[in-house]
């Protein structure tokens, strides 16, 4: 099985420069950050403390060889709680989930675990495309302006509703929420219930 982050299509790069500035914007200076389902970044050239996670070997071997000294450390957060090794790099002030919960299956049992890594004020931001742009998307696909898997690889689409209620059953809930790119996608500041 392939890792599913690709940059195969016409316009993919500028949609990932379009996702990180929104969500870079939400990340307060200086932080210490964990970039959740990283896939191939250039993150930690552009942030002075950071530690990338990911389920596939194979980029995380990648990252490292390009970051040396920059930890890249092995978890699937859909699967399971983080790994004791991530417990001893964090907390963290934020914790990116980037193009992720829309290919999980319980977004919010993802959420809950990355919450355990932050710190007491910390915040989880997220990318996800909306509903709205299943069409765009699909037709992006097809026509190879985005990548060609694009489509295939999401669980679902999360509504603003939808990610208000896994944040709610993650003991979460939405502190900033922003659309972007013609409002086909959206960036969520998610802390705990009450911070």
């Amino acid at each position: 099985m392939r890792p599913p982050f690709r940059t195969d299509g016409l316009l993919t790069r500028l949609l990932i420069r379009a996702r990180l500035s929104a969500a870079l914007a939400l990340v307060p200076r200086g932080a210490r950050i964990l970039d959740v389902g990283c896939g191939l970044t250039d993150l930690p050239a552009r942030l002075g403390s950071y530690v990338g996670c990911d389920r596939w070997p194979d980029l995380l071997d990648e990252c490292r060889r390009l970051f040396q000294g920059v930890r890249f450390l092995a978890w699937d957060v859909a699967a399971s709680d983080p790994p004791e090794e991530l417990r001893v790099a964090g907390p963290f002030d934020a914790v990116l989930m980037l193009a992720l919960l829309e290919h999980l299956p319980d977004p919010a049992a993802a959420l809950g675990r990355a919450a355990t890594l932050l710190a007491p004020a910390g915040r989880i931001v997220a990318t996800t495309p909306h509903p709205v742009g299943r069409a765009p998307l699909e037709a992006g696909a097809a026509l190879g302006l985005l990548s060609r898997h694009a489509a295939d690889e999401h669980e679902r689409l999360l509504s603003r509703a939808d990610l208000a209620a896994a944040a709610a059953a993650a003991g979460l809930s939405i502190v900033v929420y922003r659309r972007f790119l013609f409002g086909l996608n959206q960036a969520v500041v998610f802390a705990r219930t009450g911070a």
